[in-house]
């Protein structure tokens, strides 16, 4: 395997973190705790963006190795669902300044926020509920689509889950 490729196949297994039992929740959590370290959305939405833009090369390359079109070792989809759904709560409660939690009172708001975001996030990439399992199970879809379809649905349906928690939170609570 020349440097190029091998490269590659990295970049798709997150140096090596798709490798590891529970690899996806591995990269989930590093994109959380780099929002988390920051206390922003900043650096979650580029690693979206960016692996959005690589994603397609590297899971090819990785495909070729591991002969198998959803490999479990290819993490980069929940790079991109985690950064969105981060970004997407992150957005949303910066417009809207009340919505926080006052959950544990040793965390700040946006640390709550991002945790709850994370758990939602693997619960629905995990479970494959509803149109995320649709969309990881549509054979029609090429099969990259399949793989980051189903990570970029769980993260629009944590960051529509974590707003209506905020809005429970501030209008019921």
């Amino acid at each position: 395997m020349g440097f190029n490729k091998g490269f590659n196949v990295q970049l798709a297994t997150l140096f090596g973190i798709g490798r590891i039992p529970g690899g996806g929740t591995w990269a989930s959590l590093i994109v959380l705790l780099i929002a988390l370290y920051e206390q922003n959305a900043e650096t979650a939405s580029f690693l979206a963006f960016f692996t959005l833009i690589i994603g397609s090369h590297v899971y090819r390359k990785l495909i070729a190795v591991v002969d198998s079109e959803d490999p479990k070792e290819y993490v980069l989809d929940e790079v991109i669902g985690m950064g969105i759904a981060i970004s997407g709560v992150y957005i949303f409660s910066s417009i809207f300044n009340q919505f926080s939690f006052d959950l544990i009172k040793n965390l700040s708001a946006i640390d709550e926020l991002f945790i709850i975001t994370f758990i939602v996030f693997r619960f629905f990439d995990i479970s494959k509920i509803g149109p995320v399992g649709w969309i990881e199970r549509n054979w029609k879809e090429k099969s990259y689509y399949r793989v980051i379809g189903d990570d970029i649905m769980a993260a629009f349906l944590s960051i529509i889950v974590v707003i209506i928690f905020l809005s429970v939170n501030l209008w019921i609570l």
